[in-house]
């Protein structure tokens, strides 16, 4: 089925398109996909390990040091990150000819089934970002394990299941490109930060990135309401999904700058890294 650009309506749209669509066959038999069941233990496991059982086995250990293997490990995660953006760019908007509002695309040209294989590894790759977390659990950073960074940690590893498994890429193309571009940048701070105390003079920006980070919920705000006042083949629950997600992390966000910026003006976070 070819891609097309929605024309907007007047109003909501109505279409015969299922909430819930069918299984993206090109996937089938993919690990991790298809059925929840692995995913939901992964974050279940996650939640459990981050928030109880990684904190109560490090309550009789010192913390460790990981400043050199973090050092590595966000400066692999901004380049995986710029190479994920830049080759999705590729595919979808020069190769395919996606535009802002795109229909479900399940075609089987060459360029499609790249953008599928490649929204595989992506959800790999997003899975294994999990283990950041884990590295405040090891260094006893419990500070750094706020209730906005687990929550999004999960609802991205659902989402990027959700993109494998129905078929969504075209739907959130715009969304997964605008995010990576933001990612990067926050691996980008996340390995200065890291190069210690010495090199806090060049962290000067980093209200400013979360700004950024506000304004790309802003944007797929946008994104989604013009899905829902545009006529395509557009599956309900995957917009829904973007303009509650979008309202939520921008609350969440918003709440996150206020406390940081505004009542603690000696905070030593950095910005959270919106996925």
């Amino acid at each position: 089925m070819e891609t097309q650009e929605a024309s907007l309506l007047g109003g909501m749209h109505t279409n015969a398109t299922p909430w819930f669509p069918q299984r993206d066959s090109r996937t089938e038999g993919w690990p991790l996909t298809g059925s929840p069941l692995p995913v939901a233990m992964i974050t279940a496991a996650y939640v459990y390990f981050v928030k109880v059982g990684g904190p109560r086995w490090m309550s009789r250990r010192k913390p460790y040091d990981l400043r050199s293997f973090i050092l590595v490990y966000n400066l692999l995660a901004a380049l995986f990150t710029a190479f994920f953006v830049a080759r999705f760019a590729k595919l979808a908007y020069w190769d395919r000819g996606y535009t802002f509002l795109m229909d479900l695309d399940v075609s089987d040209e060459p360029a499609s089934l790249e953008i599928v294989r490649l929204s595989w590894w992506l959800y790999l790759f997003k899975l294994c970002e999990l283990s950041s977390t884990v590295f405040y659990v090891l260094r006893r950073k419990y500070e750094q394990i706020t209730t906005l960074h687990v929550v999004h940690h999960v609802i991205v590893a659902w989402n990027v299941w959700i993109n494998v498994t129905y078929a969504a890429q075209s739907h959130t193309m715009f969304v997964v490109c605008i995010n990576g571009f933001v990612n990067v940048l926050s691996y980008l701070y996340y390995f200065l930060a890291a190069l210690g105390p010495e090199y806090k003079k060049w962290l000067w920006w980093k209200s400013h990135l979360t700004k950024v980070q506000i304004v790309q919920f802003v944007l797929y705000f946008v994104h989604a309401v013009c899905l829902l006042f545009a006529e395509g083949n557009y599956v309900p629950l995957f917009v829904w999904l973007e303009f509650g997600q979008a309202v939520l992390f921008f609350s969440l966000f918003v709440l996150f700058y206020v406390k940081l910026y505004t009542k603690d003006k000696g905070g030593l976070c950095g910005p959270v890294k919106a996925d």
